[in-house]
């Protein structure tokens, strides 16, 4: 009830303001057709949110994470292709998996690191490819993940950016420049990445990643520039100003932190 409260306050403020534009004949009709796009699109994730096939637990994170206020943000819609990156046990894999539908594909992609916590909860969401039909899974390192040139739409990184400049003894190293370079590749013009981390005090150094695991979202903003993205806007329903940014993350009462929400687009 509470998320359709908010489509319903999302549509009455772009009646409003369509209404104030509707002397500027191609602007309006540009917004119109945006506008049908994010209400399909919200439409679209409420009613996968509510699909009786999902976990109490995975029910039980929404509140928290914002599912519907997240993916309509990062235009996630129908028919797409999403590249979700370090994607842990799945929990947004298969909300995806949902809003794409049959005529889109989800890539999950997991990593040495994270299959060792998550491995085995993803597998068991997965089963034995009866669920989740559309989607593909990758287990490897991101400096070696290789996928075909401008073929993917949309590309998550939720909670895993800070993960870049965690080394566990003896763990391969990421290569962010690279990484990032192929991410480029990989999406289509106007592609969208969508990046959601735990807050770090600003003006902390990228190591607080491997130590606090979190990460100053102007280091993401710098690097994501000098990669070639465009910054594309921000939400701040994640934050929490409670939130003791010194702390390492899992001292923080139910893991409660303070996340930022940024969005990025692929000119080329």
């Amino acid at each position: 009830m509470k998320n359709w409260m908010l489509i319903s306050i999302y549509l009455l403020f772009v009646s409003l303001n369509t209404s104030a534009l509707e002397n500027n004949n191609d602007l309006n009709v540009g917004i119109k057709t945006e506008t049908k796009a994010n209400i399909l699109s919200m439409q679209t994730i409420e009613a996968v949110l509510n699909d009786d096939k999902r976990t109490k637990p995975d029910y039980l994170k929404d509140e928290h994470r914002k599912p519907t206020e997240i993916l309509t943000f990062f235009n996630v819609t129908p028919e797409t292709v999403v590249l979700d990156v370090l994607a842990g046990s799945g929990y947004y894999s298969e909300i995806l998996s949902g809003v794409v539908g049959s005529k889109g594909k989800v890539i999950i992609h997991n990593d040495k690191h994270f299959l060792k916590y998550y491995g085995k909860s993803l597998s068991e969401r997965l089963g034995d490819g009866e669920r989740l039909a559309n989607t593909k899974r990758i287990d490897i390192s991101l400096n070696n993940l290789e996928l075909e040139e401008n073929s993917i739409d949309t590309i998550l990184l939720i909670l895993g950016y800070h993960d870049f400049y965690y080394v566990m003894d003896g763990a391969e190293k990421i290569a962010v420049e690279k990484v990032l370079s192929n991410f480029r590749r990989f999406l289509k013009p106007n592609g969208i990445i969508g990046i959601i981390d735990h807050e770090a005090v600003k003006g902390a150094p990228s190591n607080v990643g491997n130590t606090l695991h979190r990460i100053d979202p102007q280091i993401v903003k710098s690097e994501m520039s000098d990669a070639g993205f465009v910054f594309d806007g921000e939400l701040d329903i994640l934050k929490n100003t409670s939130d003791d940014k010194s702390k390492k993350i899992w001292d923080i009462p139910n893991s409660n932190t303070s996340r930022f929400v940024l969005r990025f687009k692929n000119l080329k």
